[in-house]
């Protein structure tokens, strides 16, 4: 078991210290457990099987976050998010099949700012740890849901990586992503930055009175702590995708930078289709957005050239999950 010294020095926010960290990984393992009795005794209990789900995935999630706040390996948390992914999508795969009135979606955007903050984690974790093969499944969460089309800062995420995603003049929140939006608005990279710094700055103290987790920190036990970090990490997925300069605001206490670093660590390549829309990747089984060569790390030796609008196979077979195309050069 690591000291509190060690722990201290990892650790990507003050608040957590080493007793209350462990005994809460303690605490959500024995939850696992339960859980996963109760899964088993529940039988044909549709609504009983889908709370319980509910909450392994929350669970899940929670813990994945407090690995971060707490400074695990970044290599590690890139592996672990499947399992938080996973956790949620076995949900919706059964709650789907219960009756209407028992269905309850995973993620009500517009009801609670804890939940909606969530979802927009999920998103920007896929995409500063470059698990952009997780995203369709992310996506999935929401798909022809009333929530799908509706959020303008999900929506300037999802374009990114999805086609004909709609151009929103719209969002569930207006406070603090008001402030986010119109700083990717700012078509001056100066401009840009400062906007984006004034964001995160005021993150935290404009959730205060919306979000349930504000002042979590203050209520840390040694036995367990209900605080996973405040994190506002779609600046972090923002400043990635646009290459807003963050060097005014990246020691911000919510601004992850370990995430952008990392994403940053890895060369990206930029497609952008005769539309003049900037594409990063592109699901196997849509059409070429623009002509040149692609690769996918589906397939071992895929690297191939298309033309525009042709279409990109998919690798149903492959271990590594969604077929995403990138592309290479002309």
């Amino acid at each position: 078991m690591s000291s509190i010294k060690q722990v201290n020095n990892k650790r990507r926010q003050p608040y957590i210290i080493q007793v209350s960290y462990d005994n809460t990984l303690r605490h959500f393992d024995k939850d696992y457990d339960i859980l996963a009795g109760k899964l088993e005794g529940c039988g044909g209990d549709m609504l009983g099987r889908t709370e319980i789900l509910s909450a392994f995935a929350s669970t899940r999630w929670f813990t994945f976050r407090l690995k971060f706040t707490a400074g695990v390996e970044l290599g590690i948390l890139r592996t672990e998010l499947t399992d938080v992914v996973a956790a949620y999508q076995k949900y919706v795969d059964e709650v789907r099949e219960s009756s209407e009135d028992e269905y309850y979606p995973p993620f009500t955007l517009n009801d609670l700012m804890d939940t909606y903050v969530n979802y927009l984690d999920l998103i920007s974790y896929c995409i500063l740890l470059h698990r952009e093969d997780l995203l369709p499944k992310v996506f999935g969460l929401i798909e022809d849901s009333e929530f799908d089309g509706e959020d303008a800062v999900i929506e300037e995420l999802f374009k990114f990586f999805f086609e004909d995603r709609p151009e929103l003049d719209e969002w569930f929140w207006e406070k603090p992503y008001r402030g986010l939006l119109d700083a990717i608005d700012n078509d001056d990279p100066k401009g840009r930055s400062r906007d984006m710094k004034k964001y995160v700055s005021g993150w935290y103290r404009n959730m205060k009175g919306q979000a349930l987790f504000w002042g979590e920190h203050e209520k840390i036990k040694d036995s367990f702590s209900p605080y996973y970090g405040y994190w506002a990490t779609c600046a972090a997925a923002f400043a990635y995708l646009y290459d807003i300069d963050d060097s005014s605001f990246r020691d911000e206490l919510v601004y992850p930078k370990d995430l952008v670093e990392y994403a940053r660590s890895i060369q990206r390549a930029i497609a952008t289709g005769n539309d003049g829309k900037s594409v990063l990747r592109v699901l196997g089984g849509q059409a070429c957005p623009r002509a040149g060569k692609w690769f996918s790390p589906a397939k071992e030796d895929s690297y191939r050239h298309f033309t525009q609008n042709e279409h990109m196979p998919e690798f149903p077979a492959s271990e590594y999950g969604t077929t995403i195309w990138q592309w290479v050069s002309d």
